[in-house]
């Protein structure tokens, strides 16, 4: 199979390209580069993206955060807040805290992993001066490092992210990985938190599971479910397609060493959780949600754990909006105590949320692809929880770019995500002072297309599972690039699928 250029195929790109002269003709002629290859192309790309990215990061890399700077130049990371709140920060008298030992840790064990690397890295360069004092403003050294190092360990991951799409979407829709490359959210959200060591590993393993490698694809899913929860709902796309396929013995190993997987990575942090100090056992912490709520100590593993379940409705989420339509939360607040009711309601729509895909998986007329199963899986379970962080794009945008690379959807989306990033910082601006920055309407309404916007693209994926021959992907010739043992399998419920007219496209 050829290479399908997307100025030929994508309406979009065709029309960007006319700022170049146009689409490639058929009839072209010329020497390729053969050292520039579609790959590297897009690699090099992710590493320009990267860059911008960490350049619009850099403000508040060398600024004080005072009078709300971190937010009105949208510069604000998890990255620097966590490296002081986590204990990372050390000094001539005190050490730098281990996580897990010294300090629970709010993240599982590989991002507590990552954090130890790179706080070890600044004490390395920086042993013996953290806080230095220069024309009268203090900066902090070691704090650079951090965050320096922590961007080029994402970076590795984002260039790797692209890598494995590229190799998901097949030789011949190889350009498709562009519009992660050059995606906003990448550019947004490759350093606000660690969420793209996650997306890398989860994205990895599905390439594992393309090249027919079970074992590997749980193995590299369960590295990411102890980097964030999120692939467990890659695993279950897999089971459902699996049962459709009569591929159920594929899946159990696969899912059998994602447990195994996760296991092992947490161990090293129940180990060092066991080594806790008395001193330190019989602390207090706060949950970082309910500062005035102290609860006792919990092994630092665990923390993670207390956190979410204990956490209220999140400011980007529609339960939030929904609370504050009522004038109160769905329950009384109680220090240490979980939302018994928010996290009920909320577990009844992600069932419901699974429920629902899994019907489309059983009553599609063809058996869907393994991307469009596992987007409509992780956009419904994001717009139903009680917490859809900004940084959370990137969960989606590998996995919207697989199951429908088509330009215009996913560009309106990227729009929304802009928006809700500027208006969310904007309104905690007038939070603290009032009279100041957005009002929370402007917020809620930023979410609000958010959301309608990735709802419209998961209606455009059902759309191509209920009319499999408007699917562009299968357009090309293949059943399903990232099906592994899955692709051209037999089909339970195949069923002939209504025809378009000739000629017509899909082009939203």
């Amino acid at each position: 199979m050829t290479v399908q250029a997307p100025s030929r195929h994508d309406p979009v790109v065709r029309g960007a390209s006319a700022l170049v002269g146009g689409p490639r003709g058929a009839h072209a002629v010329g020497r390729a580069s053969r050292w520039w290859t579609p790959l590297r192309i897009l690699l090099a790309v992710t590493l320009m993206t990267s860059v911008v990215g960490f350049l619009a990061k850099s403000p508040c890399r060398t600024n004080p955060w005072s009078d709300e700077y971190q937010y009105t130049r949208t510069c604000y990371t998890d990255v620097f807040a966590l490296y002081y709140s986590e204990g990372l920060v050390g000094n001539d008298t005190t050490r730098m805290a281990v996580p897990y030992r010294d300090h629970p840790v709010e993240y599982p064990p590989v991002i507590g992993g990552l954090m130890w690397v790179a706080a070890s890295v600044a004490d390395v360069v920086h042993p013996h001066d953290p806080h230095t004092a220069a024309n009268g403003i203090v900066v902090d050294h070691r704090s650079l490092v951090f965050f320096d190092v922590t961007a080029l360990l994402l970076t590795a991951f984002a260039l790797l992210t692209t890598w494995a799409v590229a190799r998901l979407a097949g030789r011949e829709r190889v350009w498709d990985a562009a519009m992660f490359a050059l995606a906003p959210g990448l550019f947004l959200h490759a350093f606000t938190n660690w969420d793209l060591a996650a997306v890398a590993f989860a994205m990895v393993g599905l390439w594992a599971w393309s090249r027919g490698s079970p074992v590997l694809a749980g193995a590299l899913l369960g590295v990411g479910i102890a980097t964030k929860l999120y692939p467990v709902l890659l695993l279950l796309a897999l089971l459902l397609l699996c049962f459709r396929s009569r591929r159920l013995r594929a899946w159990l190993s696969a899912a059998a060493a994602a447990a195994v997987t996760t296991v092992l990575c947490y161990l090293p942090a129940i180990v060092l959780s066991a080594q806790t100090s008395t001193q330190l056992r019989s602390s207090v912490f706060q949950f970082p949600t309910q500062a005035n709520c102290p609860t006792h100590y919990l092994a630092g593993w665990r923390w993670f754990w207390t956190v979410n379940t204990t956490r209220p409705a999140d400011w980007d989420s529609l339960w939030f909006q929904l609370q504050h339509l009522r004038g109160h939360p769905l329950d009384s607040a109680q220090c240490g105590a979980a939302p018994v009711w928010l996290n009920f309601w909320v577990a009844i729509a992600t069932v419901t949320v699974i429920g629902a895909v899994s019907l489309l998986v059983l009553a599609a007329p063809r058996r869907p692809r393994v991307a469009q199963v596992a987007f409509l899986l992780v956009a419904g379970f994001l717009l139903v929880n009680k917490v859809f962080s900004p940084q959370y794009v990137l969960w989606l945008i590998p996995l919207a770019v697989l199951a429908r690379p088509r330009w215009r959807a996913f560009l309106a989306w990227q729009v929304t995500e802009i928006a809700v990033l500027v208006s969310r910082f904007y309104f905690f601006v007038g939070n603290d002072h009032p009279g100041q920055g957005a009002p929370i309407e402007v917020f809620f309404t930023a979410v609000l297309l958010r959301d309608l916007a990735l709802a419209v693209v998961m209606g455009l994926v059902v759309r191509d599972i209920l009319r499999p021959d408007a699917d562009v992907v299968r357009a090309a010739g293949r059943d399903d690039p990232a099906g592994g043992v899955l692709e051209d399998a037999p089909d339970r419920w195949s069923r002939p699928s209504p025809r378009r007219p000739a000629g017509a496209a899909a082009t939203a």
